[in-house]
């Protein structure tokens, strides 16, 4: 009697195209796990570095140096925050939500302020603003003065000039996902406001600013982390941010140790500003991407209002980008 054949179960992983697709993924695994640990060796650097002699240095940067450095960072963190949030959101809801002169333009002219890096705009703008710079020379042929004791000028080397200058070349860090998030804000939801009552300021900035805040908060968080990285522009500008601390600490006071340490807290900072920006984007998330809401045609301005929005949206691209571009090209020529 013949016996009846072994029916073996199928397994994929035992195919040739289950291998092959088997090696592909262990593969990839191997990449992350590469890659994941070319991005922890820096931190991995720190913490070994932080762990040398400090040789007594802290005192001296706990007496001297940390509380004046960490107070000019954290006001000019609010500081550029608070100017990004305004200029960036701003100008994508009149971008987005009116029609005026120029608005093709500035929908994708007021991106250009990220092609100037900050330390080129702080220079440019110091030499631009400087007593022999073209507006001071103005100021004193316009008021017939000689020196600049004859009258009062502001200086860029302060703290306030680093949160201007800042504000105006990161802002488009917010102005790209808060227009992006203006422009899926459907109909209904400003036909109901309307309804009830909210007039334009209302409108945007307790309905739309309120919907489009997880895409905002993004923005101003990257725009804070790059204001915390950047160390050209706040050196140029004579303001002693952490970041500042620790080039000097490393550099003029020869203590690698301590600038490792002072890195670890801006780390700290960085992790701090992550969190925030995650529980405040948690569960906020207005638009439903499985309906394509209906769009609400942009609203045609007329007469002065038309002009005010237009000079609105081109100031942040003159400032951000014209003035600092014109004024390289005027040191190449000279």
């Amino acid at each position: 009697m013949n016996e009846l054949p072994t029916i073996v179960p199928y397994d994929p992983d035992e195919a040739p195209s289950g291998k092959r697709r088997g090696r592909i993924a262990d593969g990839w695994n191997l990449a992350v796990i590469v890659i994941s640990l070319l991005a922890v060796l820096p931190v991995g650097a720190l913490l070994w570095k932080a762990t040398g002699d400090t040789s007594g240095i802290w005192q001296h940067l706990l007496q001297n140096v940390l509380p004046q450095s960490a107070g000019v960072t954290a006001i000019l963190l609010v500081g550029v925050g608070i100017s990004v949030f305004l200029t960036g959101s701003i100008t994508a809801w009149l971008v987005n939500r009116y029609d005026f002169p120029l608005r093709g333009f500035v929908r994708w002219g007021l991106v250009l302020p990220l092609a100037i890096p900050t330390y080129l705009a702080a220079y440019t703008y110091t030499e631009f603003l400087d007593f022999t710079g073209p507006v001071q020379t103005l100021v004193r042929a316009a008021g017939g003065f000689q020196s600049a004791r004859d009258y009062w000028f502001p200086d860029i080397r302060s703290t306030t000039g680093a949160i201007l200058l800042l504000g105006v070349v990161l802002f488009p860090y917010v102005y790209l996902p808060a227009s992006l998030s203006f422009g899926m804000q459907g109909r209904s939801m400003i036909d109901v406001a309307r309804v009830l009552g909210a007039g334009p300021f209302k409108l945007f900035w307790r309905v739309a600013v309120p919907a489009a805040r997880p895409a905002i908060t993004v923005g101003v968080m990257l725009a804070m982390m790059e204001t915390l990285n950047d160390i050209g522009a706040v050196e140029h500008l004579g303001v002693r941010t952490l970041t500042f601390s620790v080039f000097d600490t490393w550099l003029n006071r020869s203590s690698l140790a301590g600038a490792a340490q002072i890195s670890l807290m801006l780390l700290l900072v960085v992790a701090l500003l992550v969190h925030v920006e995650r529980r405040m984007r948690r569960e906020r998330a207005f638009s439903d991407s499985r309906h394509k809401p209906e769009m609400e045609a942009p609203i045609k301005l007329r007469g002065i209002r038309a002009y005010v929005a237009s000079a609105i949206c081109l100031a942040p691209i003159i400032f951000g980008f014209v003035i600092p571009a014109g004024q390289m090209i005027a040191f190449v020529q000279a």
